[in-house]
């Protein structure tokens, strides 16, 4: 019986009057050790077999030419990757490698066979050199390419140094949660040694808040329902600490899909996580801050403006008295110092809701030409008063109605203006106004110009800043905050606008301001006139009853005053200090209006009115308060009330609410 044998082949190539090498001699080797190795001829193994050999483990010949540094390549895997056949290894263009691979090429002993291997790289692949034998003339031997090898090694260096090297934790979990590999960033974020993190898993470090989120996100990927998930997570440090850390997991899978192990990166954030709290506390400090402001704002502003309309009430009243002479302007003087110091209050408290974001613009419909002429009418007296001239140019395209604010449109004149009377000692003062299409919309152009002692180049672009004034000797003795042309520049923007300035010292300024605006609509007719009232009647029209007004006011001063200006409509009004006895007032007389302060002892002013509505009470009710931030009027409203009067308030003001409120039912 004849044993088996274990046979390995070894090749060496042979080179015969200069053809190309082959792999011609060989030898058997058995799995008896005793016995030598045959020697085997080609005809043996037919040179086909070899070439058959050579293709399947991609290996080839080459030849380098010692005189030109020529290096010729002899391989059908090669062909296949287009590698170029002949490689330059001297000339002056020659890379790196070559150079490499030059010196290499030129240290192998002649007349010897060399085991040394070089490993070449040209794109697109590696190949292995093994230098097997050299003359006087050339270097000849084997190669074999090791592109997928190579790539495969490259990969796994360029893995392990990026794995290894990363500035943030990294690290190869199992599926049963257990660290298999882990970088030495990893360990110093964790605080653990490898050895000491590698016996724990992932579970065992985790804050147990966050585990089962994190366990369940992993179990999606085992199961193939996603490839990867981001979290943040706690993880607890060797020392005891708690580290917040941003984590990212990708599954890796074989190719059939089975799940082998996850890649963790781990970002500590803690230190962003300790600013963002600091930030929060810091936003809540901020808003803490900003509603003890406005708690402090609107006391101080009721408890100003309480007072001053007892002042200008009773300066209004003595003007009406029949003063003359030096006794009337005593009193215009004094009623001018109130107004200064009401606008005063008027400008921190607009700055303090233009700051708070709690001014909305309106959107209503309005007369262009009616809101410039009110302002000009204004304006002009106070010009006047100064000795100034004051124009007004106001082309046919002001008589149209725009939707817009007017009331903020009107404060940003009245402010404008106001600043160019202030600062202007001689000349005039004008203001300009235009209508223009703009788009598909209009723009409102206003223009206004003074004579005055213009702004200093360096400070123009400061002075919309709050409380930047262009002071010297004589403007810092002007009065005022130094607010009005920053909610000029606030009320602009909040309403899509642009404000410019130019100005020339010692000659004046030019502030230019547009609004874009809708088109509004005029109101349609809903009263008939007068004359054709009496002409369907066919009677005169008979003088109405005075109303039955009732007034709820705890200030003695506040109810004279405004006790006075009712006796003008020839109204003698019904008392009640506070919100209580007004309830009383009411089961005991019928009200046509109802004036009501909102801040009284005993009962308010909004719980009152609440109650009112509840039993019924129908007719109008109107709030008086010296609170005048925008949250405070719209309480009146929510409580039920008809409108809302701010506090110091004008004769006009309450005339006016008779005229528009007086009699009127509302709807319950």
């Amino acid at each position: 019986m004849v044993k088996p044998r274990a046979v390995t082949i070894l090749t060496e190539p042979v080179f015969a009057r200069g053809e190309k090498p082959g792999l011609l001699d060989s030898r058997m080797h058995n799995s008896r050790p005793s016995e030598p190795p045959e020697r085997l001829g080609t005809a043996d193994f037919p040179a086909h077999l070899f070439d058959a050999f050579a293709e399947a483990f991609s290996i080839g010949s080459w030849t380098w030419d010692i005189a030109s540094g020529d290096l010729e390549l002899h391989s059908s895997a090669l062909d296949a990757r287009n590698v170029p056949r002949t490689l330059k290894t001297r000339n002056a263009e020659a890379s790196t490698t070559m150079k490499l691979l030059h010196h290499w090429l030129d240290s192998c002993t002649p007349g010897a066979t060399n085991t040394a291997s070089f490993t070449l790289r040209t794109d697109p692949v590696a190949v292995r050199i093994l230098c097997v034998e050299r003359t006087e003339t050339t270097v000849r031997g084997l190669l074999q390419d090791c592109t997928a090898e190579t790539l495969t090694s490259e990969n796994d260096q360029r893995f392990r140094m990026a794995f290894m090297g990363a500035a943030h934790g990294i690290g190869l979990v199992g599926l049963d949660g257990s660290w298999l590999q882990v970088n030495e960033a990893l360990c110093q974020m964790l605080g653990y040694t490898e050895k000491e993190l590698r016996e724990r898993t992932f579970q065992d470090i985790t804050h147990t808040d966050d585990l089962e989120n994190d366990l369940d996100l992993l179990h999606e990927c085992i199961e193939g329902k996603r490839n990867a998930y981001h979290m943040e997570k706690r993880y607890h440090r060797k020392n005891g600490d708690i580290i917040s850390a941003l984590l990212s997991v990708a599954v890796l899978r074989a190719e059939n899909g089975v799940p082998l192990y996850f890649i963790s990166q781990i970002q500590d954030i803690t230190a962003q996580k300790e600013a963002e709290g600091e930030l929060v506390a810091a936003r809540d400090e901020a808003k803490r801050a900003s509603a003890a402001k406005s708690s402090f704002l609107a006391s101080m502003s009721h408890e100003i403006r309480t007072p001053m309309t007892g002042v200008m009430g009773m300066l209004d009243m003595l003007q009406e008295s029949g003063v003359s002479g030096d006794q009337l302007e005593l009193v215009k003087t004094a009623r001018s110092s109130a107004e200064m110091l009401l606008s005063i209050i008027n400008d921190v408290l607009d700055m303090a809701k233009l700051e708070a974001g709690k001014v909305e613009i309106a959107s209503r419909d309005f007369n262009a030409e009616t809101l410039l002429r009110t302002v000009c009418d204004m304006m002009a007296a106070r010009a006047e008063s100064k000795g100034l001239k004051f124009n007004a140019v106001l082309p046919l395209s002001t008589r149209t109605w725009l939707k817009g604010d007017p009331d903020r449109i009107s404060q940003i004149l009245f402010n404008l203006l106001g600043n160019a009377v202030k600062f202007t000692e001689h000349g005039d003062v004008s203001l300009t106004a235009e209508v223009r299409q703009a788009g598909d919309g209009l723009e409102l152009v206003l223009r206004v110009a003074d004579t005055g002692r213009g702004i200093p180049a360096e400070k123009v672009d400061r002075i919309f800043q709050e409380f930047e004034r262009v002071q010297d000797g004589a403007s810092s003795q002007i009065e005022g905050t130094g607010l009005g042309l920053a909610i000029v520049q606030r009320l602009v923007d909040a309403m899509n606008g642009s404000v410019q300035v130019e100005s020339i010292e010692g000659k004046g300024s030019l502030f230019t301001v547009s609004l874009p605006l809708a088109a509004g609509a005029a109101p349609a007719e809903t009263q008939a006139p007068a004359a054709a009232i009496e002409e369907t009647s066919g009677t005169a029209p008979q003088p109405a009853a005075p109303l039955s007004v009732l007034v709820v006011e705890d200030n003695a001063v506040n109810r004279k005053v405004i006790g006075s200006v009712l006796s003008i409509a020839g109204i003698e009004p019904t008392y009640a200090f506070d919100g209580a006895q007004a309830l009383e007032a009411v089961k005991e007389q019928d009200f046509d209006i109802v004036f009501m302060d909102v801040m009284m002892p005993v009962m308010d002013g909004l719980t009152a009115t609440k109650k009112l509505r509840e039993v019924g009470f129908a007719m109008p009710i109107l709030g008086l308060t010296a609170n005048a931030m925008e949250h405070h009027r719209e309480a009146c409203f929510e409580a039920g009330m008809d409108d809302h009067i701010a506090k110091p308030f004008r004769p006009a003001d309450i005339l006016a609410a008779l005229e528009t409120h007086g009699g009127k039912r509302k709807q319950i």
